[in-house]
């Protein structure tokens, strides 16, 4: 469904793939793959002919394991090996280049995005609405329709849970009781609405119209200071809207990751990327930006497919999704080499 609001959950792994995909894809995939594993284990196939890959690859590997005999692949790489790794290796460098789109960098997918807008029933009804009722008077509104849509699904609220579940010794003593709050781990901030995307799925309605909500220069200083004074934060934790957009994004990366050097504290920045910001205009420097300020990436793609992708977050935003994590494989995310940079 491609609706406003509705939870995605993204696709990380070829067995989260298969599980949510049809239930006869599914049976009838793990069987393929089970059979596969069967005729390797009985010596009858190699493993780059069950899958596909690379013999050459099978064999390097095994080598170095000393198992190349329980799989199937010689030891000596045979000079149609050897082309068929340069042919992988052509193939898939003539992908990445395809797949990198550089004339995509530097240009914007706002253009894109509020003509979409435009277009959107759904968005300009919400739109309308809020206009009418407010962003206060929407909250209550959705807060009272998820207090009855719990209720048509039996579930009481959690005061009447205890009631019904203690004895009234026990109520008294939980209604009485006072609730101390841990230390504080984790420093998130929404830095801002503003974005270069409209995602149907997205919660708080981020898209290139919201301007006003956005963090103010003594709002971030006044979260640096709280960063500093208090011992137990180790994560600061960067989101929106798109984070990057926000002027304050650069100003409390730099000033958070100098002062965690200086005294020699242990930080942990993220940033929510949405990926396709990496292209956009005056943005060109951000990758370099966040690989020399040790910033953790968590990228957001909803799903594996073109077609599911652009229809939740816009035209053409897997391809520069894409190509945005290829930029952040050349900087060295994702890489073991560079294990500080890390890309989920």
């Amino acid at each position: 469904k491609n609706t406003r609001h509705e939870t995605t959950i993204p696709i990380f792994c070829i067995c989260n793939i298969i599980m949510n995909t049809r239930t006869k894809f599914a049976f009838a995939t793990a069987a393929i793959m089970a059979a596969q594993l069967s005729e390797i284990a009985s010596g009858g196939i190699s493993i780059a002919d069950a899958f596909a890959l690379p013999s050459s690859l099978i064999g390097k590997r095994a080598t170095i394991r000393g198992e190349i005999s329980s799989v199937g692949v010689g030891a000596a790489e045979s000079p149609s090996t050897k082309e068929e790794e340069t042919s992988s290796n052509d193939d898939l460098k003539s992908k990445r280049q395809a797949w990198s789109r550089p004339d995509l960098i530097g240009t914007s997918l706002l253009p894109t995005t509020l003509s979409q807008l435009e277009s959107d029933q759904e968005f300009q009804s919400l739109s309308k609405k809020i206009a009418a009722v407010g962003i206060e008077g929407m909250t209550k509104e959705e807060r009272a329709k998820r207090r009855r849509a719990l209720e048509d699904l039996g579930v009481p609220n959690f005061m009447q849970f205890v009631s019904d579940n203690c004895n009234e010794v026990e109520v008294k003593v939980l209604k009485g009781r006072q609730l101390f709050r841990k230390e504080p781990k984790i420093l998130q901030l929404n830095i801002g609405l503003y974005c270069n995307q409209a995602c149907t799925h997205c919660h708080v309605e981020s898209s290139p119209l919201r301007k006003e909500e956005t963090m103010s220069a003594e709002i971030a200083a006044r979260c640096l200071h709280l960063l500093q004074s208090t011992p137990s934060i180790d994560t600061l934790d960067l989101t929106g809207g798109a984070p990057e957009l926000n002027g304050q994004f650069r100003f409390l990366v730099k000033m958070a990751r100098s002062w965690a050097k200086e005294n020699n504290r242990k930080l942990t920045i993220i940033d929510r990327c949405n990926l396709t910001v990496l292209l956009e205009p005056n943005q060109e420097d951000l990758v370099d930006f966040l690989k020399h300020n040790e910033v953790r990436v968590v990228a957001s793609l909803p799903c594996y497919g073109e077609d599911n992708v652009d229809a939740q977050r816009g035209r053409g935003v897997f391809q520069r999704s894409i190509a945005a994590l290829l930029k952040l494989n050349e900087a060295g995310y994702g890489s073991s080499r560079y294990p500080e940079l890390s890309l989920d």
